[in-house]
């Protein structure tokens, strides 16, 4: 199997084995395991999958390394999606406050773009249909969670908005690459592949980033959520208070 790989290959590899062990030792570092346990599991288990195909490239043959890494990065996407019930959770409550429903319809738009995009675009199987608008929806939901964060302006947003806007990143790209990579020469698809290992890279550094840094550590709060609500509440009422007596 390793006939198959290149020594930049496995040099880009081992890059971001490590830089992934680091990952899973600053979320030690700062505990933040306790506050965001699914994403914690899910760097720990992207590590331990990576070691595991790398192993796997020096000491069997490519079935094996398929079938290893079909079964493993599908688990992984399993954990991916309770990331983004985690990440969601700490968001979504902010819906309560003003533009609700501009939000959820730019969301739900860009879903039913993502719908007819995967029905018009040529695919040979239905599990392809499955798996691309599966990689599409999760990575458009997982940027409607981090930028909607930064929207609300929470001091605690940078962290789930660092963590969803790469996660959101890393599956529009592997949506991008399950869409082309069937239509395109080999030699094509696999560098539309390097974009994942990019993307990973870009994710691992970011991840790194705002685990470390101290404005992504506080956790909002049920009463901070009620100090907003009350803050936006009266806005509104000055607000209202105004076009009545403007008619």
């Amino acid at each position: 199997m390793n006939d198959y790989v290149s020594k930049l290959d496995l040099a880009i590899w081992i890059i971001l084995i490590a830089g992934r062990l680091f990952l899973c030792l600053c979320i030690l570092k700062k505990g933040l395991s306790r506050r965001m346990p699914w994403f914690s599991i899910y760097a720990l288990a992207s590590t331990v999958e990576s070691v595991l195909l790398f192993s796997i490239t020096f000491l069997f043959s490519y079935t094996v390394y398929y079938y290893a890494f079909y079964i493993t990065s599908h688990l992984v996407s399993f954990l991916a999606f309770f990331v983004l019930i985690e990440c969601g959770r700490r968001v979504l409550p902010g819906l309560n406050l003003p533009q609700k429903e501009k939000a959820f319809a730019l969301l739900l738009l860009s879903i039913g773009v993502i719908v007819a995009f995967v029905g018009l675009w040529p695919l040979h199987f239905f599990e392809n249909r499955f798996e691309l608008a599966a990689h599409l929806i999760v990575g458009v939901t997982f940027i409607f969670i981090a930028v909607y964060s930064r929207y609300l302006g929470l001091y605690w947003s940078r962290l789930v908005a660092g963590i969803a806007s790469c996660l959101g990143l890393l599956y529009l790209v592997q949506g991008t690459i399950r869409a082309m990579a069937w239509h395109y020469p080999a030699v094509v698809a696999f560098q539309i592949r390097q974009l994942s290992q990019v993307a990973y890279g870009l994710a691992i550094v970011t991840w790194i980033v705002v685990v470390l840094s101290p404005w992504g550590e506080s956790v909002m709060t049920e009463e901070d959520l009620q100090i907003l609500e009350a803050a936006f509440a009266k806005i509104e009422d000055s607000l209202g208070t105004q076009r009545v007596k403007a008619i």
